[in-house]
């Protein structure tokens, strides 16, 4: 059996008032749409992200490129190819092979709660926040577990 704690009033209010852009990651690191698979996943473990936005030449979103996305196009370790025609095949595969394109997205004026309850209906880590078409910064997981830990 489970015993749940009763939320304060004043936790609720937090919750429903604090907005995106107070806890969202400002000005995430973002790849074009043509960089390679291997740049992505170089630029993933560099800057220890497990997701970047996608932008065109202007800075508009165009999609989002996850860790998982990276992982399911990379060749099976059972594959006949040579390290050599591996290297290739990722130096060579675009980032629009694997993302998400049109990715949902927040504003920065969103509250947390409207964030969170995104994500958890379409089961996605991270969102992309939005101005205009272009990111401004990236809510995650993450940033959602800080907001609740800062709650007291």
């Amino acid at each position: 059996m489970t015993v749940r704690t009763p939320v304060s009033s004043s936790i609720k209010t937090r919750v429903a008032t604090a907005l995106v852009s107070d806890w969202m990651t400002p000005n995430p690191y973002t790849c074009t749409v043509d960089a390679s698979l291997a740049d992505a996943r170089d630029m993933m473990a560099e800057y220890r992200c497990r997701r970047l936005p996608v932008v065109d030449d202007e800075g508009n979103l165009i999609g989002i490129l996850s860790l998982g996305d990276v992982r399911q196009a990379a060749p099976s370790s059972v594959s006949s190819l040579s390290l050599f025609e591996i290297n290739y095949f990722w130096a060579k595969l675009p980032v629009s092979s694997a993302m998400t394109p049109d990715p949902f997205t927040l504003a920065p004026t969103d509250t947390i709660k409207d964030a969170c309850g995104k994500m958890l209906a379409y089961k996605i880590s991270g969102l992309p926040v939005v101005v205009d078409r272009k990111v401004v910064g990236i809510f995650t997981e993450t940033d959602a577990l800080r907001f609740l830990v800062c709650l007291d």
